[in-house]
């Protein structure tokens, strides 16, 4: 009897002992006090915007990210983080077949209003609202809003770049032009028509204009309105960019071409086709954003930022784009969506947002992410454009990135003279007004 008491009660001790054990393992938790017992992959696709970032080993696309994803791994060791990273003149169809594969990356970095957004209508995204709730007051409204549908936040904006002109500054000066090139950063229409005829020769073009796709359509806007059209009206119920300080400036952009001081093919270029012709010494001025710095990066290009044409007698004014940021597909399973919230957040945090804003000399999301700039001729060039008017696309409308699909047919019907300057804006009003008419 001594034994069979002494055999129950090791069996009852082994079995306290195991259940200690099982219930030391149920409970075993992260870095950070979350469960980690559940081994969890998360998927993040990426647009190709950031590389050689401060702080990281990040000489191509997708490293930064990378560097992150292990470090986030490190403190959530049960975490698997896959970085995807696609050109930008693919990601958008990528998405698009994926989205209707029902098979989405979980987080996605792209430009928010105009493309991650237009996801949002359909209920795509899961709220990022959480995201941000302890430190909403760092965080500056106007971006906010570029990912919001009625008052919930689906998508987070980091930065925002100006869409500015960039004058070749080597080739003028080689070819004994230096003298045309503003000290005071501004050209009207007339001076930047005068220097392109100096400048163009069977090798350089003067500009380049392109209408493949929507890619970098806030350029063409650039061009559209810097004759002081107006673009819609400030609700965005009626757009206005037929009226006649529109058309103007499309007559204006068909007067360069019919004078040889564009690049051929406007209608099948896109924005990396200009870039590269920049970088080639072949392009005298782009329109493009601060990032040209980089492109051009190794080059004999030094580029020289002056503030967005404008017409004589009218104002210059800002456009700004590059809004990118992250959005969180819809999740089933409750661990994986809050663990892809936490690594949103750790991508969100202060020195993240720094580190990137100041790597494409944009202009942060959070109050706390300022940063010196260190570019000497960006560094002028902010100082002029940061007075000037800032012109609002509407880019928080609904219906955005499906007013993007209107605008570049258009101007390669007008390019290609298929239509006048004012059949091809009354036809992008037309269709932009009844995207308003259905939000």
């Amino acid at each position: 009897m001594k034994i069979w008491k002494s055999v129950v009660m090791i069996l009852s001790l082994s079995l306290v002992v195991m259940g200690c054990q099982t219930g030391s393992e149920s409970e075993k938790t992260d870095r950070d006090g979350n469960q980690a017992d559940e081994k969890i992959k998360l998927t993040l696709w990426a647009g190709t915007g950031l590389k050689n970032v401060e702080g990281e080993d990040s000489p191509n696309y997708g490293d930064w990210e990378r560097a992150k994803a292990k470090k986030f791994s490190e403190i959530h060791p049960n975490v698997t983080i896959e970085i995807v990273s696609i050109p930008w003149g693919e990601i958008e169809q990528k998405v698009n077949v994926a989205v209707a594969g029902n098979n989405p990356p979980d987080i996605l970095f792209d430009n928010v209003p105009m493309r991650i957004m237009k996801h949002a209508k359909n209920n795509q995204y899961e709220p990022l609202d959480e995201v941000i709730a302890d430190q909403k007051q760092d965080w500056k409204p106007e971006y906010l809003a570029t990912g919001m549908v009625n008052d919930q936040l689906y998508a987070l904006s980091l930065y925002t770049q100006p869409s500015v002109l960039f004058i070749n500054q080597t080739l003028f000066e080689a070819k004994g032009l230096g003298h045309l090139i503003p000290d005071n950063r501004e050209w009207d229409w007339m001076q930047l028509k005068e220097a392109l005829k100096q400048v163009v020769d069977k090798n350089v073009y003067g500009t380049a204009f392109f209408a493949k796709n929507n890619q970098s359509d806030q350029v063409n806007a650039a061009w559209l309105l810097s004759g002081g059209a107006s673009w819609a009206n400030d609700d965005f119920t009626e757009y206005l960019l037929n009226r006649p300080e529109g058309v103007e400036a499309l007559s204006y952009m068909l007067s360069l071409m019919d004078e040889g001081l564009v690049a051929p093919g406007a209608s099948s270029m896109q924005a990396s086709d200009s870039i590269e012709l920049f970088k080639q010494g072949k392009l005298a001025v782009i329109y493009n954003v601060p990032e040209i710095y980089g492109h051009v990066a190794g080059s004999d290009v030094k580029p020289y930022g002056i503030v967005p044409i404008f017409k004589n007698g009218t104002k210059p004014r800002m456009l700004n784009t590059g809004e990118n940021g992250y959005a969180l597909f819809k999740q089933k399973d409750e661990n994986k969506r809050k663990m892809a919230l936490s690594f949103i957040k750790f991508l969100t945090e202060p020195e993240n947002v720094k580190a990137i804003s100041k790597n494409v000399l944009g202009v942060p999301a959070r109050i706390s992410s300022e940063y010196a700039i260190k570019n000497e001729d960006f560094g002028e060039l902010m100082k002029k454009i940061k007075p000037l008017e800032q012109v609002n696309l509407g880019k928080s409308v609904p219906y955005y990135a499906d007013l993007r699909q209107k605008l570049y047919p258009e101007l390669q019907a007008a390019f290609q003279k298929s239509k006048t300057p004012q059949q091809a804006l009354d036809d992008f009003v037309k269709s932009a007004n009844a995207l308003a008419l259905k939000k």
